[in-house]
């Protein structure tokens, strides 16, 4: 007589159609041992151990430190004195050089407006200069060169400065500065560089107008506050038809449709003319 040994082959066994039965994986747990964690400990120690080395060796290391640095300037001045300045200190390992100190030292200088330093690997030092541009000549009881930026940089002798405007206000700017200023460099910027080199003043007493004196005999004018480029023009074009009302104290052509003529003397007739603008 046959016996089956096997118990299990005797139960019944069910699956449920088309699902396939998981066989279910026997996990072995994996005690950690004082050797491990000594073992990990002593690789991690190692590890910083050997970036500080690392670290030690490169901020000491011969080749690293500075030993070239060059300065870019568009004014050759300025240029040669940041040189001569940074030439003077030494400045170490090139991996410990705190760059944003060195920019605000240099950036301390009136005249320049931003700098740029770089590391060049193994030892040079690359700075590079922004300077400030002078648009004009301001007048707020002594006379200075200024920026776009409104930021005063230098006082000078007007009489030994050429090529740029003076800018005026009868008040010395004690209102509304920056509105004006603003308004002045709207001006400036409007024009082509050949109408910038032909104006000698200009004024911001008027609210919200400019004024403006040409280098050659010309009255003022007075432009308003848009359209200064076109205006400019107009007056170029029209110099001889302004010639037969004599000697004229200003040109008022901040109206769209006429200008308002001020004669330099009075006259007995009449003192100042209106006249309608011309179709070009």
């Amino acid at each position: 007589m046959a016996v089956n040994l096997n118990p299990v082959l005797t139960q019944p066994y069910y699956r449920r159609k088309g699902k396939r039965v998981k066989a279910k994986r026997i996990k072995r747990k994996v005690k950690l041992r004082p050797k491990h964690i000594i073992l990990s400990f002593l690789l991690l120690a190692g590890f910083f151990l050997l970036i500080q080395q690392t670290y030690l060796f490169l901020i000491t290391w011969d080749k690293l430190e500075v030993d070239r640095i060059e300065v870019r300037s568009t004014k050759p001045e300025l240029q040669n004195r940041i040189q001569h300045a940074m030439n003077r200190n030494r400045l170490g390992n090139l991996l410990l050089l705190d760059i944003n100190r060195i920019q605000k030292v240099i950036k301390s200088h009136i005249w320049i407006k931003d700098v740029h330093v770089k590391k060049v690997f193994p030892s040079s030092v690359n700075i590079q200069v922004i300077e400030r541009v002078p648009i004009a000549v301001i007048k707020t009881g002594q006379y200075f060169l200024i920026d776009k930026d409104g930021t005063l940089i230098q006082e000078v002798n007007v009489s030994h400065v050429n090529g740029l405007p003076l800018i005026t206000d009868e008040n010395r700017f004690k209102d509304g500065y920056k509105d004006k200023f603003r308004l002045a460099v709207q001006f400036l910027e409007s024009l082509s560089s050949e109408q910038k080199a032909q104006i000698q003043t200009i004024d911001l007493s008027k609210h919200n107008c400019v004024s403006v004196k040409l280098k050659n005999i010309s009255p003022w004018l007075i432009l308003g506050d848009s359209h200064f480029s076109g205006k400019f023009e107009d007056y170029m074009d029209k110099r001889s038809y302004f010639a037969q009302f004599g000697e004229l104290k200003s040109i008022n052509m901040s109206f769209e449709d006429r200008y308002i003529l001020a004669p330099r003397k009075k006259r007995p007739d009449n003192q100042t003319h209106n006249s309608e603008k011309e179709e070009s």
